[in-house]
């Protein structure tokens, strides 16, 4: 079974395995409105208990990172995580959380008008030992995502993607523009630098 060692900068932050989840999330963005560089979240889902629940589970949430820092996911074997941080559960949401998560037109004109402070955030991605990919967003597509996602049905394999995406898109969940889209299986590795 799988486990995801994530280090910063060559020291690790956290590791998550597969005894301890069903599904894991790892994802970083950027946009160009900061005022964090990037940020990364790691997350998953503890085992299913017998009725079918299950625990969210957070490693690291909005991790803040800088310029020049260098983050590497290894996908390899093993199944232990480490460290295990308090799990929150997700089967019980907050009475006051709101459902209606749609955007107006107002909205996305007041948050598009936010002064621009991360214009000049740059990424180089490399993908499995592909080459390098330079990624940067502009004031067509602001955002930048990086997220990788792994579960227990498809064990043998994970899911990563690469896009930079409009605030339009983010808020309409449309999708983007996909740099890379892959499912890699066995061992993988991405290193993602912060400029």
């Amino acid at each position: 079974m799988p486990v995801l060692h994530i280090t910063k900068n060559d020291i690790h932050l956290c590791s998550v395995g597969s005894d301890n989840v069903w599904m894991f999330s790892a994802s970083v963005h950027a946009d160009i409105w900061g005022p964090a560089c990037s940020e990364l979240t790691v997350t998953g889902g503890g085992k299913r208990r017998s009725d079918g629940s299950f625990d969210f589970l957070i490693w690291e949430m909005a991790h803040e990172l800088r310029k020049g820092d260098r983050i590497v996911f290894s996908f390899e074997e093993g199944s232990t995580s480490s460290p295990r941080q308090p799990a929150i559960d997700d089967e019980t949401p907050s009475e006051d959380m709101p459902t209606d998560l749609v955007a107006s037109e107002e909205d996305i004109t007041r948050l598009a008008a936010r002064p621009k402070s991360n214009q000049d955030c740059r990424w180089r991605c490399v993908v499995s030992g592909e080459p390098e990919i330079l990624v940067l967003p502009d004031d067509h597509r602001q955002n930048l995502d990086l997220h990788l996602l792994w579960n227990e049905m498809r064990a043998h394999r994970v899911r990563v993607g690469l896009s930079r995406s409009s605030l339009d898109e983010v808020m309409s969940r449309s999708g983007g523009e996909d740099v890379v889209l892959a499912y890699i299986e066995g061992a993988a590795r991405i290193e993602l630098g912060i400029e």
